[in-house]
């Protein structure tokens, strides 16, 4: 059923379930009171042809564009080249839990050479005016294979750059799970599949989303593929990205390549009671230091 099916139904049953509710006339006047209909507040969708024909500040180039049915182009000189273009799919869903549905764009920049950025970019619905928010890049010449908005955070399926690729040949396949935070835009979760390989994933279960931490916290989880001399690392950032701390844990396995666990403790008593702390585990590549893996949750620290 389309988005604009759904919301006259409601109102539909809205309107039927009142008059059922009000008294019946006896033919003097009906006081102004029930003559009144309640105001729905009402906010409208953002749609595909508003977002194909909006106004961008590109996040790699700099430059602010308007685009005209998904595409701009300006070339003045040979060193004056500009082409964008809004590339599909169109993700909506509500990104900042305002309990109105925005949408996550992809944007793709080139300045005239073979290089082409593309960016996911969140435009916020503002009383029905789409409004450019954070964004991030995903890669030089991305093959983007989906796109979706699941609970609030944006899933993207991907083939970018493995450190062995050439420029022109992407060839490394990635799941990212970005999270609106702070007027910035996270990375949550992240898996890669390398030619020939096996999925590459961690799995945080403790500790759990929202909860409360303090002291020496444990963190437990698992890799579908143990990392690098079994060693993982941790990372713990403030909602603002700064770094409050990092470190090495270290995974359980039958062997490297094979899937481990992890229990370690980490110390966060110096972290300020009140603090809502991010706290990411990632295995990063020996080679150049790229993420391979990454879970990450949010926690309140006591």
């Amino acid at each position: 059923m389309k988005r604009t099916s759904i919301f006259a139904a409601i109102v539909s049953v809205l309107i039927a379930t009142t008059a059922c509710n009000l008294p019946v006339g006896d033919g003097s006047p009906t006081p102004a009171s029930l003559t009144a209909t309640a105001a729905i507040p009402t906010v409208a969708f953002l749609t595909a042809d508003m977002l194909k024909n909006g106004t961008y500040k590109l996040p790699q180039l700099g430059e602010t564009v308007t685009l005209v049915d998904g595409k701009f182009d300006r070339k003045t000189s040979d060193t004056d080249i500009v082409h964008a273009a809004l590339l599909d799919p169109i993700a909506f869903g509500d990104l900042n839990g305002d309990g109105v549905e925005d949408a996550a764009i992809l944007l793709s920049e080139n300045s005239g050479g073979t290089g082409t950025w593309i960016s996911v970019v969140v435009v916020l619905n503002q009383g029905g005016a789409p409004v450019q928010s954070a964004n991030r890049l995903i890669d030089d010449r991305a093959q983007i294979h989906g796109m979706s908005v699941q609970n609030g955070r944006i899933a993207v399926d991907a083939t970018i750059h493995g450190v062995q690729d050439a420029m022109c040949c992407p060839n490394f396949p990635v799941k990212e799970t970005l999270q609106l935070r702070n007027n910035q835009l996270i990375l949550a979760h992240f898996t890669s599949t390398p030619p020939g390989g096996q999925l590459r994933e961690i799995i945080l279960t403790a500790p759990a989303q929202g909860a409360a931490v303090s002291g020496s916290t444990q963190v437990v989880g698992s890799v579908t593929v143990s990392p690098f001399e079994n060693t993982l690392g941790y990372s713990i950032f403030d909602l603002g990205g700064n770094l409050l701390g990092s470190g090495p844990i270290m995974v359980a396995s039958a062997g490297m390549g094979t899937p481990g666990t992890f229990n370690s403790p980490i110390d966060i008593s110096a972290v300020p009671a009140g603090a809502v702390i991010r706290l990411e585990v990632s295995d990063l590549s020996a080679a150049d230091g790229s993420i391979l893996a990454m879970d990450s949750v949010e926690c309140t620290v006591q």
